[in-house]
């Protein structure tokens, strides 16, 4: 825009290009697309969830009990050495959840963004500004 408006020869000019300017914004921001903006909205929601929930793994991981360590301090060879089976149990327990739990957001994410396929590759083709973003999802799909 900035290059444009150096060449302005009238104020209508000056709007024009400005105009022109805002189109632009608004087709390269998708922001005259709802239902991609929908799709691209959830996908975020999906990583800001699943990086909440790593991050209260992390800061349980280390609230958990160290099951190795011999009951004279040493560290046993990284086996559960625990004398306790329930102490055990509730840690497998913990594994088996963690595990579900990042599969499931897995499982999202990636019904979210095949469901976004349809939608940019039939708006990539109407709008090249698209084809960059739909060949990276379609590809990233694959």
């Amino acid at each position: 825009m900035h290059g444009r408006l150096q060449t302005a020869k009238s104020i209508d000019e000056v709007i024009q290009h400005h105009d022109f300017f805002l189109d632009k914004c608004l087709k390269e921001c998708l922001l005259l697309l709802p239902e991609l903006i929908k799709k691209v909205e959830k996908l975020k929601s999906l990583c800001l969830q699943y990086a909440a929930a790593a991050q209260w793994l992390i800061s349980l991981s280390i609230d958990i009990p160290k099951l190795d360590e011999q009951s004279d301090g040493s560290v046993g060879s990284g086996k559960l050495k625990s004398k306790n089976p329930s102490q055990v149990q509730k840690v497998m327990t913990r594994n088996s959840a963690v595990t579900d739990s990042i599969l499931k957001f897995e499982r999202e994410f990636n019904a979210e963004l095949q469901s976004l396929r349809p939608i940019l590759s039939s708006s990539s083709q109407a709008e090249p500004y698209l084809t960059h973003l739909a060949q990276w999802i379609l590809g990233a799909g694959n």
